[in-house]
């Protein structure tokens, strides 16, 4: 999305970003305007669409940055040896996702998008691969390497992939967007439960 960018272009870009979270949040999706925008940004109309040629493409950058660009914990790339390497992997994941995720702006900004998607259709496949999406493919990658390695039985990596990502976002969901309570992220321990059922489910 910012290949081939200056620095001051991504800044530029970021600037436009943030201004549009803030008004999206206030305002909703179709009660901001890209005059709106604009104006909290501080660019000018032809800057923003320079970078944002629709407004649906506007809130995708919004969505992706705010709640769907969760990596994996930072450092050295985590060794795959054994079980207990991986149970370390999806316990740490899974722990990430949640804090994240459960997080009062990102359930702010996931409410807002579920107000407005059955009313724009282009936002539900924006929704899809920002959230649910992305999830499932960084899963999908974890299992499909330890796979390599032995450690797990593998016949079909999406199904295996939705197995994990679905009880995850019962917490995400049931406790957090659809909750009239403050989201309270599982504990540790409820998420190295939920990690040893799944991987009973695929010893090898």
């Amino acid at each position: 999305m910012t290949e081939g960018l200056s620095e001051r272009q991504r800044a530029k870009r970021a600037q436009i970003i943030d201004a549009a979270h803030r008004m999206f949040l206030a305002n909703g999706f179709a009660g901001t305007s890209i005059d709106a925008i604009v104006a909290e940004a501080g660019v000018s109309k032809q800057t923003l669409y320079t970078y944002f040629p629709t407004k649906i493409e506007l809130l995708a950058a919004v969505l992706y940055g705010g709640i769907s660009e969760i990596s994996l914990p930072s450092g050295e790339p985590v060794a795959l040896n054994s079980r207990d390497d991986l149970r370390r992997l999806l316990v740490g994941f899974s722990v990430q996702i949640t804090r994240n995720l459960l997080e009062p702006e990102a359930i702010a900004l996931v409410r807002l998008v579920l107000g407005e998607v059955f009313r724009v259709l282009e936002l539900r496949k924006v929704f899809r691969d920002a959230l649910p999406g992305q999830l499932l493919a960084q899963v999908q990658a974890i299992l499909i390497r330890a796979a390599g390695q032995g450690l797990i039985r593998l016949s079909d990596p999406d199904l295996a992939a939705r197995m994990f990502v679905g009880p995850l976002m019962t917490y995400i969901a049931l406790d957090g967007f659809l909750s009239a309570e403050p989201a309270n992220p599982p504990s540790v321990r409820q998420l190295e439960k939920m990690v040893d059922a799944f991987l009973t489910l695929v010893e090898a």
